[in-house]
């Protein structure tokens, strides 16, 4: 058998996260490059572009109608509704209001440097879409004149064949004076967003054309804000945090196969665990994983299967120890029968002596073989149905007839199980109660209804077993300190014989203490479909 390749899972793991973080970082720089192509200025191509153009309309449209003189309040609303503060920057290279304080010298370099203002600085600015007057082209002219006419003269409009009137120029045009004003429909425009060199504060620029009374044809709108957002203004968050949102999103997206992938089987392993620790190693494990989980899984798995081969072994091997001392047992209490009737009186209470001996021998064998047979290769058996309270007083009669013991079953409660199985099982834990709590003592039988299930619990007022060593009775051969005597200590086996018989029925079976004072051991049995016949 080839050893299977297997890959390890922190390898796993670290290439996850890789490839996780590459695709983190390649959104964000994505996104990032998207956003800021060109610096700051790259947001202006975008929506903060389109918020400043707004305002820069807005603010245009007051600044119209009022006078140089007039703009101090209306740019103060605009500052406080913002939490900013900003200006005007004239043509002429003058502020408004005075209201920035000192300006950085890199952000008046792109003041002075700005395009939009230049023309009016240096001189007044030609018409949009006027060029100078230029010849109209004479297609005649390409092919030149006809022979013997001579050169084509020249007319104030061009070139003009000899002999014929100048073509039709259309009107002359119009004289500068006629022309549209400069910024007529020129909308305002972001010219710029950026930060001064010590990050202190961001700066915005905006062209607003104005054309108003005694104002200037257009000016450059100042934005300071102390904030990257400026309310909204300059950069909103928003689409960062929805992204932000989404990034988070799909990392727990791209983790959740594998975080559930390793979740899932780790939960089987513990199913598997646990069903073991049960004594049942019939478990069923996916060994397909190529990691150090499916190295797991597969010796889990062997483990199983050696640990059920193991236990077989030796039940089977105390079951032909057991029924080997059988026969020897038999012959040595029968010659110490006929031992008996020869001896004289001063020896027969040596001889009673080893006749306990060997009955108590002999009940240990008895334990064994019962115990080898219950749970050697026992699977579940199909149950049929039995009336519960049948049973236990049947069970009752046998084991503890003298005792006054107090019932509470439902006469049509029936319950599915195997009728011999569930004697040997009840009849056990009876005995047991007899046991410890002694000829006297007071045991109560109910059984209860719920869910499908029968509950039937036999409880006794007995000395109790200590806390810690509850979960240790079901084990084989155990025995509490308390019950190691002559009197009172089996052999350790019947409550494990009960546990084996119970659940071949398809029950589950527990013990605890009863407070104030006693001990209670619980079954729980499959109820029949027909529990309640009278209903």
């Amino acid at each position: 058998m080839k050893p299977k390749r297997s890959i390890s899972l922190l390898w796993k793991m670290l290439i996850w996260l890789l490839l996780h973080l590459a695709l983190l970082v390649a959104v964000v720089l994505f996104f990032g490059v998207w956003q800021f192509r060109s610096g700051l200025d790259a947001l202006l191509r975008g929506p903060a572009g389109d918020r400043l153009r707004v305002a820069g309309e807005q603010m245009g449209g007051q600044l119209r109608q009022l006078s140089v003189d007039e703009w101090e309040p209306v740019m103060k609303s605009f500052a406080q509704q913002h939490g900013v503060t900003c200006d005007i920057w004239m043509p002429h290279g003058d502020w408004a209001t005075q209201t920035l304080g000192d300006v950085p010298p890199e952000v008046m370099d792109r003041l002075k440097n700005d395009r939009a203002l230049r023309p009016a600085q240096d001189g007044p600015r030609k018409p949009p879409g006027m060029r100078p007057p230029r010849e109209r082209f004479d297609p005649l002219d390409e092919f030149g004149p006809p022979e013997g006419d001579g050169p084509p003269r020249r007319g104030p409009n061009g070139p003009e064949r000899r002999g014929m009137p100048p073509p039709d120029r259309g009107p002359p045009p119009r004289e500068p004076d006629d022309q549209p004003r400069v910024n007529e429909f020129q909308p305002a425009r972001p010219v710029f967003f950026m930060t001064d060199k010590n990050r202190d504060a961001y700066w915005a620029a905006v062209h607003v054309p104005l054309q108003g009374r005694n104002a200037p044809d257009h000016v450059l709108w100042i934005i300071r804000s102390e904030s990257l957002s400026a309310n909204g203004l300059l950069f909103d968050v928003t689409p960062w945090i929805i992204g932000a949102a989404s990034l988070l999103l799909f990392s727990i997206l791209f983790w959740l196969p594998f975080a559930l992938s390793i979740t899932r089987y780790v939960a089987k392993l513990k199913q598997a665990t646990d069903h073991i620790a049960d004594g049942h190693f019939d478990v069923n494990l996916d060994t397909r994983r190529s990691d150090e989980l499916g190295s797991l899984g597969e010796a889990i798995s062997g483990m199983a299967a050696r640990l059920d081969h193991l236990l077989k072994g030796q039940k089977r091997f105390l079951g032909d120890v057991a029924h080997e001392l059988c026969s020897p047992l038999a012959r040595m209490r029968t010659g110490l029968g006929i031992l008996e009737t020869r001896l004289p009186e001063s020896e027969q209470a040596r001889l009673s002596a080893i006749e306990e001996e060997a009955a108590e021998l002999a009940e240990l064998i008895d334990e064994i073989l019962v115990f080898s047979r219950a749970t050697a290769g026992m699977q579940q058996v199909r149950g049929k149905e039995i009336v519960l309270r049948d049973l236990v007083e049947e069970v009752r009669a046998r084991e503890a007839p003298e005792l006054a013991i107090e019932q509470e079953i439902d006469p049509s409660l029936m319950v599915m199980g195997d009728t011999k199985l569930l004697k040997r099982a009840i009849g056990n834990v009876l005995r047991n109660a007899v046991r410890y709590a002694g000829e006297q003592a007071h045991i109560r039988i109910r059984a209860i209804a719920e869910a499908g299930t029968v509950r039937l619990a036999i409880i006794d007022d007995g000395p109790g077993v200590p806390e810690s060593e509850i979960v240790h009775l079901f084990e084989p051969f155990y025995r509490p300190d308390t019950a190691r005597t002559r009197e009172t200590g089996g052999v350790g086996l019947g409550l494990t014989i009960v546990k084996s018989c119970i659940e071949a029925c398809g029950g589950k079976v527990s013990a605890r203490n009863h407070p104030p004072k006693g001990f209670c051991v619980e079954m729980t049995l499959a109820a029949s479909s027909a529990k309640l016949l009278n209903a």
